[in-house]
Order: C-alpha cells, then sequence, then structure tokens
C-alpha cells in the first residue's frame, strides 16, 4: 500500500514538473506576469493552477508509459520551448507599444538612452506598457490569454514530443512575427514623423545660424510636441493594440483551422 502511494506521488511529481514549464516561462515572458509583477511562489503557483487542467492526460501518460529521464527531460525541454514561443507571440502588442516610447524618448532626447541594457531607461516607453496592460485588464483580455495557454495543451499535449504541426502552422507564425515589425512602423509612424520634420526644421534653421546647438534647442520642443501627439493619439493607440492582443489570442483556433485545410 505504501509502495503504490509512493509511486502515485511519483508519478505525480513527474506529471506537473512536465506541463508546468510551458506556462511558467510564458508568464514569465509577459509583461504582465513578469519577475516585478509576480514574485516567487506567487507566479509558481499561477503556473501550476494555469497548468492544472493538463495535468490528469499528463498523469495517465505517465502512469501508463513510465517515461524515463532522457524521454521526461526532452519533454520538459519541448514544453520550455512552447512556453517562450507562446510568451513572444502574446507580448508582441506590448513590446510594440513600449517600442514607440522608447523611441519618442531617443528622438527627444538629446542624450543617448542605453534602452537596450536597461529596460527602465525610457520612462515613457514604461508608462505605455502600464498603461496598455491596466488596459488589457479593463478589457479581459487577460482572462482569453489563460485560456489560450489552457487551449495550447489541448493543441499540443506536454506528453507528446513530435509537433502535430502541418506546412499552413509555420506560415501562421511567420505571419504573427512580421506584424510585429509591421505594427511598430504604423503605430509610431504618428509619433515619430512630426518629431523627424522638427528635426529637419532645426536643421534647416541651423544651417543659417551656425552658432545654434540645434540638439539642445530641438529638444524641449520635440518633448513637448511629441507628449502632445502622444495624448491625443493614445485613444487611437490603445483601440488598435487591444483589437491586436485580442487577434494573437485567436492563435489557437487559427492554427487548428491551418491544419485543416491541408
Amino acid at each position: 500500500m505504501a509502495t503504490t502511494l509512493f509511486i502515485d506521488a511519483q508519478n505525480l511529481l513527474v506529471s506537473m514538473a512536465l506541463i508546468t514549464p510551458r506556462s511558467y516561462i510564458c508568464l514569465a515572458i509577459l509583461p504582465c506576469f513578469g519577475s516585478r509583477t509576480l514574485v516567487g511562489i506567487t507566479r509558481n503557483a499561477v503556473a501550476m493552477a494555469i497548468a492544472l487542467p493538463a495535468l490528469l492526460p499528463t498523469y495517465a501518460f505517465v502512469q501508463e508509459f513510465q517515461p524515463g529521464y532522457m524521454l521526461a527531460g526532452a519533454l520538459a525541454f519541448k514544453e520550455a520551448a512552447i512556453g517562450g514561443l507562446l510568451g513572444v507571440l502574446l507580448a508582441m502588442p506590448m513590446w510594440v507599444t513600449q517600442s514607440i516610447g522608447s523611441i519618442l524618448d531617443a528622438q527627444r532626447s538629446p542624450i543617448q538612452i542605453q534602452s537596450n541594457s536597461d529596460p527602465d531607461a525610457s520612462a515613457t516607453g514604461a508608462l505605455l506598457m502600464q498603461a496598455v496592460v491596466v488596459l488589457m485588464i479593463q478589457a479581459g483580455l487577460l482572462v482569453s490569454l489563460v485560456r489560450v495557454l489552457i487551449d495550447s495543451y489541448g493543441l499540443w499535449p506536454a506528453f507528446s514530443l513530435m509537433p502535430p504541426f502541418e506546412t499552413g502552422h509555420m506560415g501562421v507564425l511567420m505571419q504573427r512575427f512580421g506584424e510585429f515589425f509591421w505594427h511598430i512602423v504604423v503605430y509610431g509612424g504618428p509619433v515619430i514623423i512630426p518629431l523627424l520634420l522638427i528635426d529637419f526644421g532645426f536643421a534647416i534653421i541651423g544651417i543659417f545660424a551656425s552658432g545654434l546647438q540645434v540638439s539642445f534647442v530641438s529638444s524641449p520642443v520635440k518633448s513637448l510636441a511629441g507628449l502632445f501627439i502622444l495624448l491625443v493619439y493614445w485613444a487611437t493607440l490603445s483601440h488598435y493594440v487591444s483589437g491586436d492582443f485580442a487577434h494573437m489570442l485567436d492563435l489557437a483556433a487559427l492554427l487548428l483551422q491551418a491544419g485543416g485545410q491541408q
């Protein structure tokens, strides 16, 4: 009796170790569930709670086949890779918004900002990121995000090593990554183009006033203009960013549809 309970507990722990990496890595990448929002045991508990629907079929697999160390390690590594891919795809709208703020700060500041080494170097980018997260919470999109994570276990189970993907699935993923760069250009254009025009205007003035330090003189003008444009543009930007995030949440359905067309 004690041996049976020990084996069942061991199978349960192995099953949890197989299903948790996907949700844990995905939550670690998403800004709204990052290390500054959920820390320590709280993030572990949330990741395990999201993965619980996949526990029963994974437990049945572990109990029947008793995977070895090599297979269990490969499955755990595969789950971490899936979680990383889902986290990157779902975080794209938030990163687009943060990129707009970082570009805005870089354009309006006469000093080079090392935003690549310090995520908090861009105050505007961090502010826009927090605003988008609050907007998504109010719209209920974070609940849909959890649904996407749960549906992903049905699309590619934790105990399946080989992907059930067809050629159409790769096309859907590549389209998502292509949309990321397109959104940076489209969303950042209304903010960046006026600042570039201001730079061009001060450059023309600098031709006739050679002693004028154009970069420092244009900085306050670009700061005021950029913040004003951002305030006017925020309603439109937030609307489309929320729509794009909702579009990202249809990833599982699009993958199933692409697989059915093969």
